[in-house]
């Protein structure tokens, strides 16, 4: 028995009934930056919350921008924010909903399950010690395993239920359940041995989203996954066609698979390019009206470099050093009546060290969460110990203010090398003048011409990301020939 549940702060009560409902003509939402699916009027993009949380009050402020700018699809996952991500879309839902500034069926909430970690790690770990574990746990590696298993699976959708504060969620995901492949190829299972077994528990947790369909807890269901666009013939491939086989053999024809989410992206373009007995996946959704939704728009895997931010804006100016200049000599001076400690690691002296050497947003939040966060963390206890509650607090604010700085200057840096794609993709597909004013924006437009009917996660976790991608409801999207667009299948 569970002595404390870790996500109990993080619930919502009363849950709000109801759920996206088919539109009718003459409503809130028509325009260009809208499309039809099975009647649902769906927007072409979606606020992505990967990185968003409840301490931030710039992610509330970016979810609340784009949800009155019209954008009505949501994408989440039960471990974005170790949970917090599901309850900041909850609480803000809640405030719209009571306003009535929104209603619950003009929104499209898709959530995911599957990872163990963070709370969810807790949580298994506290049931394996009183035996009575979830079967089938993929013990990927320490800190990070999944599970798609139906006792899961039911124990996550009300989490995700209660952190959300909804009855009934739109689309509820398998996230990523190829960590099985991957586990299975490092251990040196046969290939046809691991798909077999795959295939199998997809298929037993497919029955058990089909059984809280019938309850009324979910609307449809689908799964999220890196490998739909790889070459069919790869170790981890994950077959579309043979997850329909699998819902329909349950169901029938009207079954509730009906959504797929995978990476698309420039460098990417598996989506377009790879087929899996016969056929491509956008070929593959539209036949089956399947809903695509594509993550990872700007975060692009290039083939010898890694990943690429696809992010530049012809108006960015060489980065202003002035002010982080400032900021730094402020912190310096708030440390120096410390008492002496060489080994103290203050953010000038991170940056002096690592700065030059970082080369993308990615990699500085990566950083940022593994290293530098825990670090600053212990000079900001060491500033309360010595010299009280409001030299710490300030200290925080100087480096609250100083890591957006930083960011910026990191941002301008790795899109330097991008003004040149940006420019042949408007001389090329925006001829009449009316490109968007960023390569992310271009991008995000393109995605969507490309999907026709399908929409493209965009995080969105600062208001100025929201407004950069606010032009697709008033322009009219250029048409992108799927030939000639990506750098044809270099990696997905």
């Amino acid at each position: 028995m569970i002595s404390k549940d870790p996500f109990q702060s993080l619930y919502r009560e009363p849950l709000h009934e109801g759920r996206k409902e088919k539109f009718s003509p003459g409503k809130k939402g028509e325009g260009p930056g809208y499309f039809l699916f099975r009647g649902l009027k769906l927007s072409r993009i979606a606020f992505g919350g990967y990185r968003i949380g409840l301490e931030d009050p710039e992610h509330k402020e970016a979810l609340q921008l784009a949800l009155h700018s019209g954008v009505n699809v949501i994408d989440v996952s039960a471990n974005y924010g170790d949970g917090e991500a599901e309850s900041l879309v909850g609480k803000v839902l809640d405030e719209n909903f009571k306003k009535r500034q929104l209603n619950r069926k003009e929104i499209f909430l898709v959530t995911k399950a599957g990872y163990i970690q963070g709370r969810n790690m807790k949580l298994v770990e506290s049931k394996e010690k009183d035996k009575d574990p979830f079967p089938e746990i993929t013990y990927y590696q320490p800190g990070c395993y999944h599970c798609i298993s139906p006792e899961f699976l039911a124990d996550q959708l009300e989490r995700s239920r209660k952190r959300l504060g909804l009855s009934t969620i739109d689309v509820f995901l398998l996230h990523n359940p190829e960590y099985f492949l991957s586990h299975s190829e490092k251990k040196g299972v046969p290939k046809e041995e691991a798909q077999a077994e795959y295939y199998r528990r997809i298929k037993e947790a497919f029955q058990f989203l089909e059984k809280v369909r019938k309850e009324g807890k979910i609307q449809f269901y689908g799964i999220s996954s890196n490998t739909f666009p790889v070459p069919e013939e790869e170790y981890t491939h994950t077959s579309l066609s043979k997850c329909l086989q699998i819902a329909e053999k349950i169901a029938g024809k009207e079954n509730g698979f009906a959504v797929v989410q995978f990476p698309g992206n420039w460098y990417e373009d598996g989506f377009l390019r790879n087929r899996s007995e016969g056929q491509t996946l956008l070929e593959i959704c539209r036949h089956f009206d399947l809903l695509p939704l594509i993550n990872r728009p700007l975060n692009s895997f290039q083939a010898g470099k890694g990943m690429v931010r696809l992010s530049y804006a012809p108006q960015n100016q060489a980065p202003d050093q002035s002010k982080l200049l400032q900021i730094l000599e402020l912190e310096s001076s708030l440390l120096e009546p410390l008492s002496p400690n060489l080994n103290r690691n203050s953010l000038s002296k991170l940056w002096q060290i690592y700065g030059e050497k970082i080369r993308s947003e990615e990699q500085f939040q990566a950083l940022l969460q593994k290293s530098w966060i825990p670090t600053l963390r212990g000079v900001i206890d060491e500033v309360y110990s010595e010299k009280g509650k409001e030299s710490a607090e300030e200290y925080l604010r100087v480096l609250n203010t100083a890591l957006p700085l930083l960011e910026e200057q990191i941002q301008i840096r790795s899109s330097e090398n991008l003004s040149g794609l940006y420019e042949r993709l408007v001389s090329k597909y925006h001829t009449n003048g009316d490109a968007p004013e960023s390569l992310s924006s271009l991008m995000v437009f393109h995605l969507a011409s490309l999907l026709e009917k399908g929409t493209v996660l965009l995080g969105m976790r600062k208001r100025k990301y929201v407004r950069d991608i606010l032009p697709i409801f008033k322009k009219q999207l250029p048409e992108i020939p799927r030939s000639e667009w990506g750098e044809n299948g270099i990696r997905s």
